[in-house]
């Protein structure tokens, strides 16, 4: 069997599993079997014969043309990352190598190193931190700093135990990792070796989410300070597709904006830290 219609299957089949049957103005009868929506339901909703999309499901037959697909992914409610997402699986290709100039992670850290009282971090499309400034790198304890994965810090057990908004946040992150990846990427397949061994990654992992919110406010217990709500936006990176740009914050005069102060008052004030991973060499 093609591994891309494979793929495409599997995606289409853990969104099914997700989605109520109210969410796209189907009743929910009595001694339904299914939380999500049923296979005959999906391909009603699509205008393709139950047969056709059982063979989608299963990656059994030819390549869906882009008509079929999209009428599946309007079926399946899904936005236009996850439609995207879709049409990335069933390509089976690499993405061309990002084109830019040698010395952009040191230029990165230059401006990051700018930027002193509040964090600030840049990943790359598997979640590598590619450039960290201190004060991201302090208040991480070292899971925000260049060299480090994003996905793979919020599943350690300081962040596990701090983070009262984990399981939002971590469906988050690992739905821009499912997003900005390439499926066939070898560093992909790398993080998913090392984050399987943890039950949570593998359930939320499953659920194929693509899309997430950009920006969010959460709440992390400081040890010594207390519980600080924190503000955290995202920002594509024009230059390089798959990038973003994190940078946390807090009102001023609270309890984080103190909290981020003190921490940059114990810096020595040097430059934000860069680190070249696999995708970049």
């Amino acid at each position: 069997m093609d591994t891309a219609l494979i793929a495409l299957g599997d995606y289409f089949r853990a969104r099914r599993a997700v989605i109520a049957p109210e969410d796209v103005g189907l009743p929910r009868t009595r001694g339904r079997r299914v939380a999500g929506l049923r296979r005959d339901e999906v391909a009603e909703l699509a205008g393709i014969s139950i047969d056709y999309y059982l063979r989608i499901e299963q990656g059994r037959g030819a390549r869906p043309s882009d008509q079929v697909i999209g009428a599946i992914a309007r079926a399946l409610r899904l936005d236009v990352e996850s439609t995207a997402y879709a049409f990335r699986l069933v390509s089976g290709q690499m993405p061309r190598g990002v084109i830019r100039d040698s010395d952009t992670p040191d230029r990165i850290a230059r401006t990051l190193s700018q930027w002193t009282h509040t964090p600030a971090y840049v990943s790359d499309p598997h979640r590598d931190i590619i450039a960290s400034n201190p004060l991201a790198t302090i208040f991480g304890e070292g899971g925000l700093a260049a060299g480090s994965n994003q996905v793979s810090a919020l599943f350690n057990e300081r962040m596990r135990r701090s983070l009262l908004e984990w399981e939002p946040m971590a469906r988050s992150a690992v739905a821009t990792l499912r997003r900005d990846a390439h499926p066939q990427s070898p560093r992909l397949r790398e993080l998913l070796r090392q984050l399987s061994v943890h039950d949570d990654f593998r359930r939320i992992w499953e659920r194929h989410d693509v899309s997430g919110p950009e920006d969010a406010t959460f709440r992390f217990v400081f040890e010594g300070v207390g519980e600080i709500a924190i503000d955290a936006q995202n920002f594509a990176v024009r230059s390089m597709p798959g990038y973003q740009l994190t940078v946390l914050s807090a009102q001023p005069g609270g309890l984080g904006a103190s909290l981020f102060a003190r921490l940059a008052e114990t810096l020595p004030g040097g430059a934000a830290t860069t680190a070249m991973t696999g995708a970049e060499r």
